[in-house]
């Protein structure tokens, strides 16, 4: 079967939204679709995660990684994906999100009784979230309102993920 031709998710010309300041709009977009893949990639890792993990205290584990999961596709990819809406952007075509995200998927372990290193992979991934939505935050800030409040609660959502797989870290050895 032949590959389908990819789909134009980027416009023309970019809606300006009334909330910019002082900031440039091709910039920001490129931040959300970088975020925006991000967090589809997250998704996919930590579910991946709860399905690979085996051994003592898995199934406890692997039920964090799923809510997790859900944390950054149901709010964090959707909301991205509202806000690219704002500026006329669509979704990205499925084949772009890994050449468009900031925070490449972290090598995964292949021993799944391993759930240190399946946690430890995550806690990399958080950390690049962090930085990468501190980035964000700090050129969006008081320049595009809209899009530094989206950004806070997401930059919280992802420090509390990394505290939970930290937790979970000291927890996987007994």
């Amino acid at each position: 079967m032949e590959e389908p031709p990819r789909y134009r998710y980027m416009p023309e010309e970019l809606w300006s939204t009334p909330d910019l300041k002082g900031v440039d709009p091709r910039k920001v977009v490129d931040y959300l679709l970088a975020a925006l893949s991000d967090e589809l990639l997250a998704y996919h890792q930590y579910v991946l995660t709860a399905f690979a993990l085996k051994g003592p205290n898995s199934m406890e584990i692997s039920e964090e990684f799923k809510k997790i999961a859900e944390d950054e596709l149901n709010d964090h990819f959707m909301k991205l994906a509202e806000r690219l809406q704002d500026y006329n952007v669509d979704i990205p075509d499925f084949r772009d999100f890994w050449k468009l995200s900031r925070c490449k998927q972290p090598a995964l372990p292949s021993d799944p009784y391993d759930i240190d290193a399946w946690l430890k992979a995550a806690i990399e991934a958080e950390e690049c979230a962090i930085r990468f939505y501190r980035e964000i935050y700090d050129y969006v800030r008081d320049k595009d309102v809209r899009t530094e409040e989206l950004i806070e609660h997401i930059l919280s959502d992802e420090i509390e993920h990394y505290t939970l797989f930290k937790n979970l870290l000291s927890r996987a050895k007994s």
